[in-house]
């Protein structure tokens, strides 16, 4: 699944903020797609997350004021372990994920695969 698979449109997207629960395993990415007309908002919200590795170009990042564009996405769709690359001109995010789900403010979620995963590892890196 890519980015054009998450069927918002054409135009392109932002990330705003990244929020990660090592507790709740879960990431949670707010977006706003079209930022130059429509300004349409919305998450990518992942949950039994695993083996998170960040890869960044500014040195301190404030991961709740982002302005990110949204370069690519890449979301596996088969198998129990899921792997996940979100690319913005700021970082990279990769991890292993059980479950995705899209909000937006005109659709109630959409959904694709649920399994269990044990324990959380975060890795950070620095420096693309």
């Amino acid at each position: 699944m890519d980015y054009q698979a998450l069927g918002l449109g054409e135009a392109a997207s932002v990330v705003t903020a990244v929020t990660v629960d090592k507790d709740e395993h879960t990431i949670m990415v707010s977006c706003l797609y079209d930022p130059q007309d429509t300004q349409m908002p919305y998450t990518l919200c992942f949950k039994q997350c695993e083996h998170i590795v960040w890869q960044t170009c500014a040195t301190c990042l404030d991961l709740q004021q982002l302005d990110a564009e949204l370069l690519g996405i890449s979301l596996g769709t088969s198998g129990a372990q899921q792997q996940a690359v979100l690319t913005t001109d700021v970082f990279e995010l990769s991890f292993v994920y059980g479950s995705f789900s899209l909000q937006t403010p005109t659709s109630a979620s959409y959904s694709t695969r649920t399994s269990q995963k044990p324990g959380l590892q975060l890795v950070e890196a620095t420096g693309l």
